[in-house]
């Protein structure tokens, strides 16, 4: 390793050495000189991974544009490792591949979504510490982190409480992290005496960059702004540890995942690309006592190299990590780090890409493969491939001994896959990654703009256009898996739900990896056409990675049946997941309702909402209906309305208030009132289903002449 050393044993006073040696010793380590491999077998370890933040928008990372005085402090008391890599440009792969020291064609896991980690088989940090005795906790701030992808299982605590809502992406859920700073220093404070590992995962650099208005003024861009928020949330964390006396005598990690494209190459976020700005990441490693404070190493490393580094720190011996080594190593000047994307494939039609980057030369292979020299072209904008030809093919062939595979498919077990053949959707896909027949996503790239755009209409609320806009993109390439599902989400939002169930099919058909997200999307659309036995079978394809969700979906399936008693079991299992738990309380708040336990539903609905609030959470989905139905049940009629009104402005597209608040109106004789409030349903949710049933609910309402307007 090569090291600008001003740390603690070459570059203080001696009076000043002792004192940092002391607090070093009391948390059982001993002197670690630069070169020598540092051992703190009791002392505490904390990662924070901040999400998509590109190492040349950080100073400590000669970079600038970010505002973080935080990072800028702890990094002149950490070894800073200016060169390092991901090898995924994706939040679970990468995070995987941290807390496992393995690469993702070992561990399995190739994507985001529709892929799970099994920890039973793949040893992690976590896991061996906990081994070991130590309490293990995380908190999260991501859905795609979600603990049932597996990523959970090695942890005592993993609190992934994100929730979801109505018309939003599963892959775009998000939590504030200054809330899960905040949940991570309450798991710590109350540990703070013994040692433990603990994972904090902050999401704000990500897109939609939106940063709050003290973090995006003077901010060079929203993005830089949104780094901004993370720095101060991990100064809020830190400032917390030293509080509860933590902070000293602990090892902390400050990592990101993956960068982040900015146009850079005609990638606006990440994902697609495995050029330096999607891959190049901070790592700092700040050591006990600031021990080796100041040291820099401009080696390449990976973040693979993260587990070998902490259990050898916490003194554990190591499983086979064949392609991780300690970041405390010595440097390895012939030593490449490995980089894939399978995104292309899985979701755009599109060929993967796979890299190797080594001391200078960065190897992209595609359709049209890539070199660079990216100390002497940071940017990657010079081509030298027919320049390096002979280092070009030592790479590709060192890449050629690298399994390629891509299993089919990777989230299916054969149950699961039994169940797809007979639905019609798995059909013959290739097992391998490689195919010349796919294209470059360099040629390509345009149409993620024009998806972009799509998405951005759908965002401003003229649906219509992005639907147009989604058509049209589709047509042109069918292969496009984000933009059938994007399409059948927005087609649902417009009430038209044979097309949105064609979209979604079509999604399914091509990509059965994306199982478990796309059958949960039509599992809810047959809910909402009354179909409980296709709900239930696309539920079922969901459980084995999204067993909170499809949980709920079967709890309303066998509500549709009349089923109370499986209703109860699955509300209650959807409450059990962390992530989905207040749902789950409004949902079991619901059954109980209709078993007639109207006080105890009451006080379900009444804890859930104090709880939603205390957090200051988003709208909760349902529980405004929920509360404002058991309300009028209880005859408080003037506060059942005011929770109707209350869920049709948080949720406009859903009708089931429409249809409590026009009840209401009945009840008391307002026949007008009841009259404009299902109009007001069918104006937010315009189409043929809508009509229908604006037609039998006023049937229900003894109106048999306003039925007739609709019919």
């Amino acid at each position: 390793m090569r090291t600008e050393s001003r740390g603690l044993f070459d570059c203080v006073s001696r009076a000043a050495s002792a004192l940092v040696a002391i607090a070093v010793l009391a948390c059982g380590g001993g002197e670690t000189p630069t070169g020598e491999h540092p051992l703190f077998p009791e002392a505490p370890i904390i990662v924070v991974s901040i999400d998509t933040v590109r190492a040349d928008h950080l100073v400590p990372f000669g970079g600038s544009g970010a505002h973080t005085p935080v990072l800028d402090a702890l990094a002149r008391e950490s070894v800073v490792f200016s060169n390092a890599w991901s090898h995924a440009p994706l939040t679970l792969p990468s995070h995987v591949s941290m807390l496992t020291g393995t690469m993702p064609y070992e561990h399995g896991v190739r994507s985001n979504l529709g892929y799970g980690f099994d920890a039973g088989v793949h040893p992690s940090v976590p896991g061996l510490l906990r081994a070991k005795g130590w309490p293990t906790g995380a908190a999260v701030s991501a859905y795609v982190l979600r603990g049932s992808s597996g990523i959970g299982a090695p942890f005592d605590f993993y609190d992934d409480a994100i929730g979801s809502r109505a018309g939003v992406a599963l892959g775009a859920l998000q939590r504030d992290g200054f809330r899960t700073a905040a949940i991570a220093a309450d798991w710590i404070e109350a540990r703070a005496g013994r040692p433990f590992f603990f994972l904090l995962h902050l999401f704000e650099p990500h897109s939609p960059y939106e940063p709050p208005e003290r973090f995006a003024a003077g901010a060079a861009s929203p993005y830089d702004g949104e780094i901004a928020a993370a720095d101060a949330a991990v100064g809020e964390f830190l400032d917390r540890l030293r509080e509860a006396g933590v902070y000293d005598r602990a090892v902390i990690v400050v990592l990101s995942d993956h960068g982040e494209g900015l146009g850079d190459h005609g990638e606006d976020e990440h994902g697609i690309f495995l050029y330096r700005e999607a891959l190049h990441v901070p790592l700092m490693v700040r050591l006990p006592g600031g021990a080796r404070g100041g040291e820099r190493s401009d080696a390449p490393v990976g973040l693979a190299d993260l587990a070998p580094t902490l259990l050898g720190i916490a003194g554990v011996d190591l499983p086979p990590m064949p392609h991780a080594r300690s970041l405390f190593s010595p440097s390895d000047p012939e030593r490449t780090i490995y980089a894939e994307t399978m995104y292309p494939r899985i979701h755009l039609g599109w060929s993967e890409l796979r890299s190797l980057t080594g001391e200078r030369l960065h190897y992209i292979e595609a359709p049209e493969s890539e070199l660079y020299d990216y100390r002497a072209d940071p940017g990657e904008r010079r081509n030298r491939i027919e320049e390096e030809r002979r280092a070009a093919a030592a790479l590709r062939n060192e890449l050629a001994a690298i399994p390629a595979e891509l299993a089919i498919p990777a989230a299916v077990d054969p149950e699961e896959a039994a169940r797809l053949q007979a639905l019609g959707y798995l059909g013959a896909v290739s097992s391998r990654a490689e195919d010349d027949s796919l294209p470059d996503p360099k040629a390509g790239i345009g149409q993620i703009r024009a998806m972009s755009l799509a998405f951005a209409a759908a965002a401003t609320g003229d649906r219509p256009r992005a639907i147009g806009m989604l058509r049209r993109i589709v047509e042109e390439n069918p292969e496009l898996t984000d933009a059938w599902s994007r399409l059948g989400m927005l087609l649902e939002q417009e009430g038209n739900l044979e097309a949105a169930e064609r979209a979604y099919k079509t999604a399914l058909s091509r990509q059965p990896r994306l199982v478990p997200e796309l059958a949960l999307a039509l599992s809810k659309l047959y809910l909402e056409r009354g179909d409980p036995d296709q709900a239930r079978t696309h539920a079922e394809l969901a459980l084995r990675l999204n067993p909170a969700p499809a949980h709920q979906n079967l709890a309303h399936v066998a509500l549709m049946r009349g089923d109370l008693r499986g209703a109860e079991e699955h509300a209650r299992r959807t409450r059990s997941h962390p992530s989905h738990r207040l749902i789950g309380s409004v949902l079991l708040a619901e059954v109980m309702q209709r078993q007639g336990r109207l006080e105890e539903a009451f006080a379900l609905v009444e804890q859930a909402r104090r709880e939603a609030e205390a957090a200051d959470a988003l709208p909760l989905d349902s529980l405004e209906f929920v509360r404002g139905d058991l309300l009028a049940r209880l005859e408080r009629f003037d506060e059942a309305a005011d929770a109707f009104r209350a869920d049709i402005a948080a949720f406009p597209k859903s009708p089931r208030s429409y249809l409590g608040l026009a009840t209401v109106h009945r009840v008391r004789g307002d026949l007008a009132g009841a009259r404009e409030t299902i109009a007001a349903m069918v104006r937010a949710n315009p189409g043929p289903d809508s009509r229908r049933r604006a037609a039998v609910a006023l049937l229900r309402l003894d109106d048999p002449e306003g039925a007739a307007a609709w019919e």
